[in-house]
């Protein structure tokens, strides 16, 4: 009789394949088969499990079955030990039965209970045995027909392979992870297939609950290989699966664990992508639907950083330590390590340098133990800042070696960024052999700058750029600094400068007067995707995403320096190098006016580079201390008409016209002493009065770093010396001897990006005029009411527009200038009519705001455009702002050669972390000029009897229409300022026409497309 197993189909006196080997196994070639075939049963063996009696079997079974379910909910309270002894229990009576198959169960759980636990070296070592004993025991029921253990071995085996799936993401190995997971959803798909009469429900996925857990898994596929925005949005589409399966009864907790695990991704990403808060609040939800469960204490863990950030510290350690022995008590070593490896970081932070080592040194311990080579990674390069602490180099440099050796053999790219970072940080602080450290750090932050480029995401983009990039930019700065290499350093900066284009836009994709397509998604043809951690191939369906800088040219009797680290960085990074065109980095020089360059570029600090065409291979580097940059912004703020958060128009304007502020020539005077003595360094004053003094006004172009985006640098004072020590602000005077401003000497203007891609103009032609639109749903003194108040025909700004009209046609066609003005028709769908005809110019007056889409932040026009008509941006009520990606989408790709955009901040794409604005987007449209203002400008409401509005309208409109716009708007800002000294009064102040300024690109010769 053949005990607890049904008799094979194939009497087993066949010869064994090499595999099988001459073992002997119950129901299969045992002496039990061989007397059940009536075959002699001399030649084959006797296992224990051919003693049993059936009732002895069956109890036994039963028991396994039983250890089994508790084993599983024991792994589900995350009380490892406990799972531990019930699973070695339930292999001892799998061997007594020679039960392969639930060998084979109880070894695939441990691979999931000890990958939980962090013990890696014995999570892979469980489920690779699996898989090896899965095709021998698979060849042995094909060869002796005996199906029954089939069933179970094949969830074994998917339970180990996910095991697998999670060490290869976290290894950085996506192929295979991927390669794993498309094996799970064939199978699944052939059992599906096959139905119930050959597999058992749990097989079969009923609810959807492994293809749920698959996609979890894609997520975190999708994190490793940099696909952010993918793995945000299959996120949300998971969650509001699972918000559905929590619902049934049979799975319910099942899919309250899966929404855990979904939320804990979901955390990762926002914390990636810079949206700290959203993280912290996924956390917190964690943290109280888990409350006194590991998921909740691995929570808490996570929101103890910010509770230091915050100010409070001893919390945030007590937060860590009652999480650390929640984890500990449940047998979660690899937690635990991740718990020790945090609360080391925070007192690494706080100084307690001994505290901190000893902590990490407990988490490697763990992870050694655990086999987690990414941990110890992270441990070798804590360890080493330690020791950098304590002023042990020898010791420093061995962590810091270990770890980078470690992240180049696994090929984690960001890893290897990341640890190359903490070599070139402790290089440069102990002060040896800079040039070796500047090997290290230059191609460093060349890659670190170029990989934001892979992320399709905003937020991404900007998280990256402000916690990788621009920590490494500040590094190899101070480096060069030390080295004497001011070209090198001058290079860096204008390689950061040189972004602003936006690929993706082949042809339109938005009808100004139709429905918005949908966009699919194209997969990527490419060979190879970037192995880092937070980067990869973006295969998104968003049209826009902003570019790396082109190829650049220093001068004309120079290349970049840069070049051939740029080409070090591309093979030690595998950094992706698309060739593109090469762009000049300087405009053509006008005869007889020298014109001056000049690029900020936040790093940590604020990092000026200045040259000028009378040679272009002489650099001036200068770092702008961050609180001096931080003080010249408190100023400017407080005197700006831009209203703060949470003060009214009407406030901020009474704010700006006070005493202390532009409305007195003392507070204005104050705030552009203040403003040159912290951003404009001596030898650039010296310089520019030098070129002035000539008799030809020099031309000062600047592209203004985010922080620098509201500085009105015409007004600035010009010192006349510099203190040796810091000044109180009553003592700011002692540098002047008069009231010399940059606009007294210079003409100024804005600088494009060199990577902005620019297109020919438009044909001259009339010019178009958009004037005070009126915003569907707003009343004329709403918050997006008329900017120019009542006009009727004596007012000078329509008498300015019936002159124009009698010299000869104007856009949109009219009789009369005052029919120009407060139009509802001023939309999108007119502007695109009126721009695909031949025109001069285009001047807009109205309101500017920021908005925030799946672009990012940009700024938009409003225009009389209602929520109907397609666009990027959300609705306000019944109206749609016109963003900047909606130009750069739709079919108007054709500027006239001159632009105007008259409104709030008009030119804060320069403040963006990301330069994308109107703005911007007119000049890759072909704007040559663009006329803006960096601040909120008030209505002549705010100066009743006076309309400075209409007077800075006028201005811009004549200087447009002039031979030399940039010469013609200076003049008149310098007659302003003239006569602000002679008489200060409330409508003559800066306020109105200090902030005007404009973006000229007509002599960069950058006519060029990507």
């Amino acid at each position: 009789m053949l005990v607890g197993m049904p008799p094979p189909q194939t009497p087993p006196d066949r010869p064994l394949p090499p595999e099988l080997s001459p073992a002997t196994s119950h129901g299969y070639n045992c002496r039990c088969v061989a007397r059940h075939f009536g075959i002699d049963p001399a030649p084959y063996g006797e296992v224990p499990a051919c003693s049993l009696s059936e009732g002895e079997y069956r109890k036994l079974l039963r028991e396994a079955a039983k250890v089994q379910d508790q084993a599983k909910r024991l792994a589900a309270a995350r009380n490892v030990a406990g799972a531990h002894r019930k699973y070695a229990r339930m292999r001892e009576i799998a061997q007594k039965l020679d039960r392969t198959d639930l060998e084979l169960a109880a070894v695939s759980d441990l691979a999931h209970v000890c990958y939980s636990a962090g013990d890696l070296r014995n999570a892979r070592q469980c489920a690779e045995a699996v898989l090896q004993v899965f095709k021998v025991s698979a060849a042995a029921i094909v060869h002796f027909g005996q199906y029954t253990e089939a069933r179970m071995i094949e969830g074994s085996r998917e339970v180990a392979e996910r095991v697998l799936i999670s060490l290869a993401t976290e290894e950085g190995d996506v192929a295979k992870a991927r390669e794993l997971i498309a094996g799970q959803r064939r199978r699944a798909a052939f059992r599906k297939e096959a139905g119930p009469e050959q597999y058992p429900p749990e097989l079969l996925d009923v609810h959807g609950a492994d293809e749920l857990e698959l996609r979890i898994f894609d997520v975190r596929v999708q994190i490793a290989a940099g696909e952010l925005a993918e793995a945000r949005a299959a996120l949300e589409e998971i969650l509001a699966a699972l918000d559905v399966l929590a619902e049934k009864d049979e799975v319910r907790e099942r899919a309250v664990l899966q929404q855990a695990m979904a939320r804990a991704e979901r955390a990762r990403i926002l914390h990636a992508g810079g949206e700290d808060a959203d993280a912290r609040a996924d956390l917190l939800r964690l943290s109280a639907r888990h409350a006194g469960a590991p998921v909740a204490a691995k929570a808490d863990i996570g929101l103890a950083e910010a509770r230091a950030l915050a100010g409070d510290f001893p919390g945030a350690v007590a937060a860590i330590v009652a999480a650390r022995d929640e984890l500990a008590a449940a047998g979660l070593t690899g937690d635990v390590a991740e718990a020790s490896h945090a609360l080391g970081t925070l007192l690494l932070y706080a100084g307690d340098v001994g505290q901190a080592r000893a902590q990490f040194e407990h988490a490697k311990t763990i992870r050694t133990a655990n086999g987690d080579v990414p941990g110890l990674r992270l441990v070798d390069t804590a360890l080493a800042r330690c020791a950098a602490a304590e002023g042990d180099w020898v010791a420093a440099e061995e962590h810091a070696n270990r770890a980078r050796e470690s992240a180049r053999t696994s090929g984690d790219w960001s890893d290897h960024l990341h640890t190359d970072f903490v070599a070139a940080t402790i290089g440069l602080a102990r002060g040896e052999d800079l040039r070796a450290v500047l090997d290290l750090a230059l191609p460093l932050t060349l890659a670190a700058a170029e990989y934001r480029f892979e992320f399709v995401s905003p937020p991404a983009r900007t998280a990256w750029a402000r916690d990788i990039a621009a920590p490494t930019m500040a590094l190899t700065l101070a480096l060069l600094a030390q080295l004497k290499e001011p070209r090198l350093a001058a290079e860096l900066i204008e390689r950061t400068c040189a972004v602003g284009a936006y690929t993706g836009v082949e042809g339109p994709s938005l009808g100004l007067t139709g429905a918005l397509p949908a966009l699919e998604v194209s997969p990527s043809t490419e060979d190879e995707r970037l192995p880092l951690a937070a980067l990869g191939s973006v295969t998104s369906s968003l049209p826009l995403r902003l570019a790396p800088p082109p190829a650049l040219r220093w001068s004309p009797s120079s290349p970049m320096e840069l070049d051939p680290w740029l080409r070090l960085a591309a093979e030690r990074y595998r950094l992706p190098r698309p060739g593109t065109e090469t762009v000049e980095t300087w405009p053509a020089a006008r005869p007889g006016r020298e014109t001056f360059l000049l690029r900020f570029a936040d790093a940590g600090h604020t990092f000026l580079t200045w040259r000028t065409t009378e040679d272009l291979d002489t650099v001036h580097t200068h770092p702008i201390d961050a609180a001096l940059v931080g003080t010249a912004r408190e100023y400017l703020d407080a005197a700006s008409p831009t209203p703060h958060d949470g003060e009214s128009v009407t406030d901020a304007v009474r704010r700006s016209l006070g005493e202390e502020a532009l409305g007195s020539h003392v507070g204005e005077q104050r705030l552009a002493r203040v403003l040159a003595l912290n951003l404009l360094p001596a030898d650039l004053v010296e310089r520019l009065r030098l070129a002035a003094a000539g008799g030809n006004r020099p031309l000062l172009r600047i592209q203004p770093s985010p922080s620098l985006a509201g500085v009105p640098w015409g007004l600035l004072a010009l010192p006349d010396r510099r203190a040796d020590h810091v000044l109180d602000i009553g003592e700011i005077g002692s540098c002047f001897d008069s009231d010399e401003r940059v606009l007294d000497v210079a003409d100024v203007s804005l600088l494009a990006p060199a990577g902005i891609p620019r297109r020919p103009p438009a044909a001259d032609g009339p010019p178009v005029y958009l004037l005070d639109p009126r915003v569907p749903g707003q009343s004329a003194f709403g918050e997006l009411g008329s900017v120019l108040g009542r006009q009727d025909a004596a007012s000078p700004l329509i008498r300015h527009l019936d002159a124009r009209l009698a010299e000869g046609p104007v856009l949109p066609a009219v009789a009369r200038g005052v029919e120009l003005v407060r139009r509802t028709d001023t939309d999108r769908r007119l502007l695109a009519g009126l721009l695909s005809r031949p025109c001069s110019r285009l001047v807009f007056v109205g309101h500017v705001s920021r908005v925030r889409d799946e672009y990012g932040a940009q700024t938009a026009l409003h225009l009389s455009c209602t929520a109907g008509l397609p666009g990027t941006a959300a609705p306000i009520g019944t109206h749609r702002p016109f963003t900047a990606a909606d130009l750069a989408l739709s079919e108007v790709d054709t500027m006239p050669a001159r632009v105007a955009l008259i409104g709030c901040a008009s030119a804060s794409d320069f403040g963006l972390a990301e330069p994308f604005g109107v703005l911007l987007a007119a000049v890759a449209a072909g704007a040559g000029l663009v006329a803006a203002t960096v601040w909120a400008l008030p209505t002549s409401a705010a100066v009743p009897g006076a309309d400075p509005m209409s007077e800075l309208v006028i201005a811009v409109d004549t200087a447009l229409a002039g031979e030399d716009p940039v010469t013609e708007l200076n003049a008149w800002q310098r007659a302003k300022l003239a006569r602000w000294r002679e008489k200060p009064e409330p409508a003559g102040s800066p306020v109105f026409w200090a902030a005007l300024t404009c973006l000229d690109a007509t002599d960069d010769g950058k006519t060029w497309v990507r």
